[in-house]
């Protein structure tokens, strides 16, 4: 499949990239809910969502942060964020997506990148490993809180 552009996601987006949230394992996404959080994304001055576009229309989402370091200069890029539409997987459009995404990175002077993936997630697993990420689990933990108010 020819890709005709990645973009950064807008608001106007938020239909379709609603679904595709759901196919990553979020389907109680309201559509609402994922505009306000394209408009944060597009005023974020080191994170950035982008979008896929083929003639199916969005196909695709990724987003990404910088995230400062304290023991060496720069940042680390985390993708928080990236599924293709299920049609379209192994078409290179998850590729494409992160490419821009590093390229992104790279602009806000990033050193790394980093992404956290569900251990059920082999498919995904192996796309990073073929794109030159190394799984590090074993070397740390990751601990998670959810905050109230």
């Amino acid at each position: 499949m020819a890709i005709m552009e990645i973009r950064q996601a807008l608001t106007t987006d938020a239909p379709a990239v609603t679904p595709l949230l759901a196919q990553l394992g979020y389907p109680d996404n309201e559509v609402d809910d994922v505009r306000r959080r394209l408009e944060r994304w597009e005023r974020h001055p080191e994170g950035a969502a982008f979008v896929a576009v083929s003639g199916d229309g969005v196909v695709g989402v990724i987003a990404v942060v910088a995230i400062p370091l304290l023991e060496r200069e720069g940042s680390v890029g985390r993708i928080v964020a990236l599924v293709v539409d299920e049609s379209q997987r192994g078409t290179g459009v998850g590729r494409e997506l992160v490419d821009v995404a590093e390229a992104e990175a790279l602009r806000w002077g990033c050193v790394a990148m980093e992404v956290s993936s569900s251990r059920r997630r082999t498919g995904a697993h192996a796309f990073y490993r073929a794109r030159g990420y190394e799984d590090r689990c074993e070397r740390s933990a990751k601990f998670y809180r959810e905050l109230t108010a």
